[in-house]
């Protein structure tokens, strides 16, 4: 039975209430043992013929939640080729420098291969016993702002470190301080697809985390090991950690867990929040353009189904992205200080979840600040894509960008960066668009109704009459238009372009392209789709957008509209559509209170005209009450979207629980020897309870810790300012102390250290 001693304990906590010692911001908030805890070891196994339990792929990953939810690589925790898994084990840092103890198994809840991100949940113990989610309390992390990284930023890398010498050593928390070097752009995702690092990261740390001087998540290290999915020839390096033949030893007969590389990028933290809230609401999305069309395939079928093997060409450079990300200019060199270049090319017969690489060499000498590591591929099967940079300067040198498929060299192109910018002939900027009455162009991007008129203007400077230039018209990769003329019309200013075809022979929905030339030099290009009609100056593809939540033969029914009661179980958004060529990039996007939740490209697969495509948001139960919105795009540009509200519109305060408060850590020691007492249970109950009304129910704590080594503990959950919560604090041989009233102050800063002493029984 627990002895009261709460007049002792009163007096030591009503004296560790006042003011602590200031300590610097970055010194307060980060909590290196806090953020060793919450990194697990994550291991894919599966059972072999003799019943054995064999470890296949091996990676990191990061508790994000009290209840088990865990951010990591995709790769590291879905089956990938040469990564053989029934099941995934997931390993706790109990002790502080020492090996992780397997505690659970956990499943995938939602994934985005294209990112490598993966968000998992604890569901077993490792005995087969499910987990109540609700009485877990695991010390978890809080997401940073990535957007507010900048270059030189000190940022500190934790996962599980595979010894490289010793291979049968035992995999420890490994903390590495680096800083930022740069960013990667790469289509679709932006300036920061990837923040890089020169810090030296083993690739098991990979599905790790990275931190802010605030101890917040604002990465993820990732590096993918090269697969033999498609080409036979890629060298992998891997490690024999475990006898799985059973011959009692180690050796060459055992099996080989790939471990990758070093890494040297982090995909940032904001792509993972729309994963994280889904795996928290518990919704699954369902996508269905058509239900009545049953040629609808998979993303993944049409790349495999795909003729060729995936290819990379016409490589060409641009100092700048436009937002329908198209280049701005095309240059075939840099001047001295340039600090935005981007390499674009062509692709075709990729699938979502390939690897591919970025070489750069800086006068024949690899340059990792601007390379790419193995990384997976997340641009679908065709199209156009750039991956470049725009934080850092590119130092003078010949640089020769080299790109990768699955670890075989596919394409390279070259410039030169140096000397200062010269004056050359040069077009830029191309813009498509509708004409108005007055004959300007309104309506622009790179999406254009179905007509048998294209409008496109472009910015052109030091140009010089009597220039030979050049216009390229593509359908679908086909030229079906080329004009060649003499430039009139001076150095500076903007042209307008006009292409058409005759009535009887219109033009098709579907992706084009214009290339402008100056005598034999690219110039400028641009991508732009046909789909949809023109409606009053703009372009009107998908029509008809409502909610239902529940479909029968293709026909919405149950509640239809925008306003929804608490009870329901699906959400369709139900629309038709006109004039969409197949394979055309067609992308939605579902939010939640204006969190993004969803995001989904594919090719269009449906006939090009016609009704009841529909997407599905389907919960684990009844689909939380909130405000949802979806997106429907195409070529990357909203030409649809409605909100749909559920219950009071509004999502549970309760999902939104921060990693906020107060941090109490400190030691325990032997009130005799003043040496730190090791196993002692450190209890802090909800500030509903008192030690009184404790019944040893874990829904009546706050939560537990228990002491190291040295005798050091630091409680996973954050104590809230202006909170009093009661003290348990227990050790085998050690009389117990008790006390209720330990109160937060408002405006402590924290952390608070605490220095208890235990009498022996």
């Amino acid at each position: 039975m627990l002895k009261p001693f709460r007049a002792v304990l009163a007096l030591m906590l009503f004296c560790l209430s006042l003011p602590q010692p200031t300590r610097s911001t970055a010194q307060s908030l980060l909590d290196l043992e806090q953020l060793q805890r919450a990194t697990v070891q994550i291991t894919q196994v599966f059972t072999n013929a003799v019943g054995q339990t064999v470890i296949s792929c091996i990676g990191s990953g990061t508790i994000v939640s009290a209840d088990g939810l865990i951010l990591t690589n995709a790769h590291v925790a879905l089956p990938i080729a040469g990564c053989r898994s029934d099941r995934i084990v997931i390993a706790l840092t109990v002790r502080i420098g020492e090996a992780p103890v397997p505690k659970y198994y956990a499943e995938v809840l939602s994934a985005n291969t294209g990112w490598d991100l993966a968000v998992l949940q604890v569901t077993r113990t490792l005995d087969d016993r499910p987990v109540d989610r609700s009485a877990l309390l695991l010390p978890f992390v809080e997401l940073g702002n990535s957007d507010d990284v900048t270059l030189d930023q000190t940022v500190e890398f934790i996962g599980y470190a595979v010894p490289e010498r010793d291979e049968t050593a035992s995999s420890t928390a490994r903390v590495v301080r680096g800083t930022i070097s740069g960013f990667t752009a790469e289509a679709r995702v932006g300036d920061r697809a990837w923040l890089k690092t020169r810090a030296a990261l083993p690739g098991s740390m990979s599905g790790g985390g990275a931190y802010n001087t605030e101890g917040r998540l604002i990465g993820i290290p990732t590096v993918e090991p090269a697969s033999s999915g498609v080409f036979e020839n890629v060298d992998q390096t891997c490690r024999r950690i475990q006898d799985s033949n059973g011959d009692e030893r180690v050796d060459e007969n055992d099996v080989c867990v790939p471990i990758s590389g070093f890494v040297n990028a982090l995909r940032p933290s904001r792509l993972a929040r729309g994963l994280i809230l889904a795996a928290q609401l518990e919704i699954t999305p369902v996508s269905q353009q058509s239900a009545p069309e049953p040629q609808a395939r998979s993303l993944e079928e049409i790349a495999q189904n795909a003729p060729g093997a995936p290819q990379f060409r016409r490589l060409f450079f641009a100092s700048g992205v436009d937002l329908s990300g198209n280049p701005t200019k095309v240059i075939t060199a840099a001047p001295s200080g340039i600090n935005s270049l981007y390499l674009f090319f062509d692709y075709a017969n990729m699938r979502d979840g390939i690897i591919y690489e970025l070489r750069v060499l800086r006068d024949s000498v690899l340059d990792p600040t601007f390379s790419l590591a193995p990384a997976t591929w997340s641009g679908g099967r065709s199209g156009l894509w750039y991956i470049g940079s725009t934080a850092q300067i590119y130092p003078n040198g010949e640089y020769e960008f080299i790109l990768f498929i699955e670890g075989v060299r596919i394409a390279n192109a070259r410039i030169t960066v140096g000397g200062v910018a010269l004056q050359t002939p040069e077009f830029a900027n191309i813009l498509f668009g509708v004409q108005d009455l007055n004959l300007q162009l309104v309506n622009t991007g790179n999406i254009l109704p179905v007509s048998n008129i294209i409008n496109a203007e472009f910015v052109y400077n030091n140009m010089q009459d009597g220039k030979t230039w050049r216009q390229f018209w593509y359908y679908e990769d086909l030229r079906i238009s080329e004009v060649n003329d003499v430039w009139s019309g001076g150095s500076n200013g903007k042209r307008s372009l006009t292409a058409s075809a005759p009535v009887d022979n219109p033009l098709q929905p579907g992706r084009y392209r214009l290339e402008l030339y100056i005598e034999d030099q690219l110039a400028a290009t641009s991508d732009f789709v046909m789909a949809g009609g023109q409606v009053d100056l703009r372009t009107e593809v998908f029509t008809d957008l409502t909610f239902a939540s529940e479909l029968n033969n293709g026909v919405p029914s149950g509640v239809i509209g925008v306003t929804f009661p608490n009870t329901i179980t699906d959400l369709y958004a139900i629309f038709n559509w006109r004039d969409i060529a197949p394979g055309t990039p067609f992308t939605w996007r579902w939010t939640v209170d204006n969190n993004p939740l969803f995001e989904v490209t594919q090719p269009w697969t449906n006939p090009t005209t016609g009704n009841g495509a529909w997407l599905r948001l389907r919960p684990n139960q009844l689909l939380p009450e909130g405000s949802y919105k979806i997106e429907l795009l195409v070529a990357g540009v909203v030409k649809g979207s409605a909100t749909a509200r559920v219950g009071i519109g509004q999502l549970p305060i309760r999902l939104f629980v921060r990693a906020e408060g107060v941090l109490v850590q400190g030691q325990i020691v032997d009130a005799e020897t003043n040496i730190g007492i090791a196993g002692v249970t450190v209890i802090f109950l909800k500030p509903l309870f008192d030690v009184a009304d404790f019944t040893w129910q874990m829904t009546e704590v706050h939560d537990v810790a228990f002491t190291d080594l040295n005798g050091r503990f630091a409680l996973s959950r954050l104590l809230t300012r202006g909170e009093s919560y009661s003290v348990i604090i227990s050790a085998q041989g050690y009389l117990p102390v008790t006390a209720d009233g330990f109160r937060i102050l408002r405006d402590e800063t924290g952390p608070i250290e605490l220095r208890l002493e235990l009498n022996r029984d």
